[in-house]
């Protein structure tokens, strides 16, 4: 009898432990139960910008499908599956300050900017008050980066590339001696005229023509007669985007100008986009400071996201589709960095960062000779563009 209470005894003990071990594990299984990280997206859904902008938008879910599927993020053992949340900055100040204060009163501390400058450069002192990190996709000027905006970080930018552009200028037409330039009139573009500029004096061309055009232009004729009455080699747009390079392409070959078009600084716009926009005779000598996104030697992260894309946009893969991409995987990065949510503390991760991974493959953390601060990132830069109807892309070897 006291053998079979033994027994009993040593049972009821085994039981109990087994179960104090089952709900510790339950317990711990529970805790690490994967949580939610919003990161904010402030585009352009409505009004005049909203056609250029609306890939941005689109791209926000494939994005966030990408990175959960990646893993998302884990901060401290912890797992965190992305949401990205789109507010619609109505293509102006006003609209993005609304966004904006949606945004912060929804608690979210990350956010990606809209692209449209004017909306960009309101919610600035908003986000920076409230210690909001903004991770802007693309920035070319001092008053998206400098050491007054600890929060404010960019995650590609066309500011080191116009020696890149002139190298290959020199390299591909030798014979190449006077440029025309014929830029947009925009708020960036004082930077990227002037960045062009020096480049061209530095490689010893000559600029024999240089306006802007207002924003909107599709009878570029007029302007095109101007500037081929100084007859220039080559015409350097500095930046654009698809439609007015097209029209600026398909003008000029129509007038006689058979030199080399290109943007020096930015884009023509996404490649093959512009190629089916071009009278396929006038498709040639194009090269603009950005990758085919569609090219074979971009990196996987870049393949598996384009899969995403076309299934869920079920539209042609494209370079705006990758700018939230770019945004939201560095930052990610720094936030596992860090090891924190607290954006102070993936501020301090994201400056220091020597390494980081990009939809052009490994960058560094850099900046500070031109914006006075290691907040940008600065990625391998590619060259794409356009030879007899048929698009190219390559990588430069130059930092």
């Amino acid at each position: 009898m006291k053998k079979v209470k033994s027994v009993s005894i040593v049972f009821y003990l085994l039981l109990i432990v087994a179960l104090f071990l089952f709900s510790n594990s339950f317990m711990k299984e529970a805790s690490a139960e994967v949580k939610t990280l919003k990161i904010g997206l402030i585009a352009s859904l409505t009004g005049p910008m909203a056609p250029a902008f609306k890939d941005l938008a689109d791209a926000a879910k494939p994005v966030a499908d990408l990175m959960n599927q990646r893993g998302g993020v884990t901060v401290k053992g912890q797992p965190y599956r992305i949401e990205i949340v789109t507010e619609d900055d109505q293509s102006s100040p006003p609209g993005a300050v609304a966004a904006v204060n949606r945004l912060i009163q929804a608690g979210i501390k990350f956010i990606i900017p809209p692209l449209f400058i004017p909306s960009n450069m309101a919610i600035t002192p908003i986000t920076e008050e409230a210690k909001v990190l903004c991770m802007k996709s693309m920035g070319a000027v001092r008053d998206q980066a400098n050491p007054k905006l600890p929060y404010s970080f960019v995650s590609s930018t066309f500011v080191y590339n116009a020696t890149v552009g002139y190298d290959f200028l020199r390299k591909n037409y030798p014979k190449v001696k006077k440029i025309a330039m014929l830029s947009p009139d925009d708020p960036v573009g004082t930077t990227y005229r002037e960045l062009a500029e020096k480049e061209i004096r530095k490689q010893g061309l000559e600029i024999v023509f240089q306006e802007q055009f207002k924003l909107g232009s599709e009878d570029f004729y007029p302007v095109l007669t101007k500037t081929l009455e100084h007859k220039p080699d080559a015409i350097d747009v500095v930046f654009s985007i698809e439609p007015w390079s097209a029209g600026i392409i398909n003008q000029s070959r129509e007038l006689g100008f058979n030199g080399p078009i290109y943007a020096s600084v930015g884009l023509l716009g996404d490649i093959n986009i512009l190629k089916g926009m071009l009278n396929p005779k006038y498709a040639y000598d194009l090269f603009q400071m950005g990758p085919d996104v569609q090219s074979p030697k971009m990196p996987a992260i870049v393949k598996e996201y384009r899969i995403l894309v076309e299934q869920q946009i079920k539209t042609p893969f494209n370079t705006s589709h990758t700018v939230v991409l770019d945004a939201v995987y560095v930052l990610a990065q720094g936030i596992e960095k860090a090891q924190s949510l607290d954006t102070d503390k993936v501020a301090q991760a994201l400056e220091s960062m020597k390494s980081v991974d990009t939809v052009c493959g490994k960058g560094r953390m850099a900046g500070k000779d031109f914006f006075g601060i290691d907040h940008v990132v600065r990625r391998p830069i590619a060259v794409s563009g356009i030879r007899d109807n048929k698009v190219f892309c390559e990588f430069s070897n130059r930092d």
